[in-house]
Formats: structure tokens, sequence, C-alpha cells
């Protein structure tokens, strides 16, 4: 819909404006037989200038057939820069309070966002989790203090072990919890599913934006946003457009990842119910409250991880034999169709951090106020499967 703010709206209304006033003289008698025809002229002319103001400040983004990039194997590269993917789409929960907790009980596993320093080596997690779990829990045990086990962290942020004190870097740019020389900075508390509260540790994104006159990292649970490959690191901070279906979203890539096809919670609760839902509580899920109606209610992305493994789902007439946690884990299968627009960012104070709060609605007027329409965005995306 037309919005005032819009530059091409204000010329819009001032056509329409004309148009009535054209009107008006047309049907208006004259009182002089000339007096007609004099007010008729200046009106179209009046018109023919809007027209012309409209047509060009409509630009190429408007106006311009699109021409489709040469079929490529992989993402579709247009002339402004645009990429054009489709893919499926897994959750990247990190940036929300409940990304990671203590006891490993967060949206994602501890080593989705750490790894293992094993006699002053790197040890994957991801390829070593029960290791890293069992290891991650004997440095909380012993407050990450001298002698714990060290992890390099990348998706959670550290702090010095003591205050005042200095941190320890590794892989680069990423930083040393454990053995006394950093421990994971504390968030805010969140509600569990038991009722209580449980603490979390601070989630981190290669983007931040600003809030108030603060930087603050972007909560994957409120900001639709996107994870690029970490070779294409030079895209965080790009504007972007998602669909789904029926749905289309404004986002951002607010993260890097090991490849494309990531999103975050709110950009799944945006493309499949068209809102955001509430935060869900954090786990585990006792044992006693398993497979009731709060359990059963987790709607994707979100969904019950029981400790014995799936075979302990909740089902008809079954009695669970686990507790369980609340992942964010539930991605959309394929089809998601996503532009990457790498030239069109917001306004950023550095390179890393935006200028503005991010918003949905700032997401949304940003992309258009640089004239990508979603008339014009879908006529990109249908340059999928063309062979010209």
């Amino acid at each position: 819909m037309c919005s005032p703010e819009h530059t091409q709206c204000k010329v819009d209304i001032l056509l329409f404006y004309a148009i009535v006033k054209l009107f008006d003289a047309t049907m208006r008698p004259a009182t002089r037989d000339g007096e007609k025809l004099m007010s008729t002229s200046i009106h179209i002319r009046v018109i023919a200038a809007a027209v012309a103001v409209s047509t060009m400040l409509a630009g190429p983004a408007e106006t311009a057939a699109t021409k489709c990039p040469k079929p490529a194997d992989g993402p579709l590269v247009f002339s402004d820069r645009a990429i054009l993917m489709r893919t499926e789409l897994a959750v990247n929960p990190d940036g929300t309070a409940a990304s990671y907790v203590p006891g490993d009980h967060g949206y994602t596993y501890l080593a989705n966002g750490v790894n293992l320093i094993d006699n002053g080596k790197k040890r994957s997690c991801l390829d070593n989790a029960s290791l890293c779990r069992k290891k991650w829990s004997e440095a909380e045990a012993a407050d990450f203090g001298t002698g714990s086990p060290e992890f390099c962290v990348f998706a959670l942020e550290a702090a010095p072990h003591k205050p005042g004190g200095s941190r320890s870097e590794c892989e680069g740019d990423r930083y040393v919890v454990g053995n006394g020389k950093g421990r994971p900075t504390l968030g805010r508390k969140m509600p569990a599913f038991d009722g209580t509260e449980v603490s979390t540790y601070l989630s981190t994104t290669s983007l931040m934006h600003t809030v108030g006159d603060k930087a603050v990292y972007v909560d994957s649970a409120a900001i639709p946003g996107l994870v690029v490959s970490k070779n294409r690191s030079g895209l965080v901070g790009s504007l972007a457009w998602v669909r789904y279906g029926d749905r289309e979203v404004f986002a951002i890539v607010n993260d890097t990842g090991p490849r494309f096809g990531e999103g975050s919670v709110a950009l799944h609760q945006l493309l499949r119910y068209g809102e955001i839902q509430p935060l869900q509580p954090v786990g585990p899920i006792p044992l006693n409250l398993r497979c009731t109606k709060a359990e059963l209610d987790l709607k994707a992305p979100f969904l019950s991880k029981p400790d014995d493994g799936l075979k302990d789902g909740c089902r008809p007439g079954y009695v669970a034999k686990s507790a369980s946690d609340i992942r964010a884990h539930n991605g959309i299968g394929g089809n998601v169709v996503t532009i990457i627009l790498a030239d069109l960012k917001p306004p950023m104070k550095s390179k890393r951090l935006v200028a503005e709060e991010l918003t949905i609605d700032h997401l949304r007027q940003w992309v258009l106020d640089a004239g990508y329409s979603s008339k014009k965005l879908n006529d990109m995306a249908s340059c999928l499967g063309k062979k010209n």
C-alpha cells in the first residue's frame, strides 16, 4: 500500500489531485468562452509534469524489465549484485536470549557455538558433541576456573574470568572461556518450562544494531535474519527478501555460518504463520510434565527433543521415560526463495553495526525506498528455473 512518506507516493497523490482538478474544471460552467479551455490546458500540463516526474522517480528498479542472469549451478547473481537462490531453511536461534543455557538446555546445543581446546589444539564440537558436552559440564562445575577445560567460543560472548582482567584470543577474533582465561557472559533470566527461571548465556551475532545509545546483538526471536556462508561475510548487513508459499518477508543478513539456508526464529515464524509467535519457555521438560498440553502444543520451529531420543516422543497411549529439551530445530524442508540485495544496507555506524534500531517496519521501508517493490522482487524470483 502507498505510504505518504514514500517520495513516489507523494507524486502519485499529486497526480491524483491534478486529475481531480481537471475533472472539476471540465465540469464547471465557464463564464467566458475561453475560460474553460485555459483552465483545462493548465491542468493537462500539470498532469503531464506529474506523470513525467513519477516515471523518473520510479527508477529502473520499477520500470525496467527484469533481465535474468545466466543459469548457474549455485545462486543466480543479477547485474545489481542481488543474489537469488532457492533453498531449505534451517533454524539459527543465535542472538535469542535462550539460545545457550547452562546445562545445555537452550534452544540450540552448546556444540553449535563453541570449539574444544584440547592440549592446545582445536577440536570441533560439531564433530565431538558428546565429549564437548561432558567437558563443558566440567568447566561449568569449576566456574570456568584454573584447571577446567578450555573452549574457544564464537556464538557466545566471553568476559574476563575476573573483573578487570583481560581476555585470551583464539582462532583469530574469538575468545577463550575456561581454565581461568575467561567465562561466558550471562544474559537475562528466562522463564523455564516448570515455572521457575533459568540463567542464560549472552548469545552473539555477527551484526549488531543500535538500541537507544547501545550496540546490541540481533535478537533471532524478534528480527527476521539470514545466515550466509563464512566466505561471504561481506554480505553481513545486506537487506533481503524471503518468500515461502504465498508469504513474503523483508529480512537482513545478521550472521555467518557454514552455508546459506539458515534463518532466525522470527523469520521462520513470519514465513509459516505471518506473525511472530510468543517466545517458548526454556527446557528441560521434567519427566512429570512430559507429554502435557504445553509440550504437545509446541509449534515449529520449536520441537521437543527427549533425552532418550525420538523413540521417547509423545504419542497416544505412550508414557514418556525421560526428560526432554525444547529446541529450535524444526526448519523448512525446501522451496524457500531468497534474494539478498548485496549492495543495499541500512544506515551503518561501522562495518558490523547498524546506526538505527532494526525493526520489521524499518527493514521493509529500506527495501521499498530503494525501489524494490514486491512486484519487482517476485519478477526477479521468477528467474529461477528459466533457461535463458
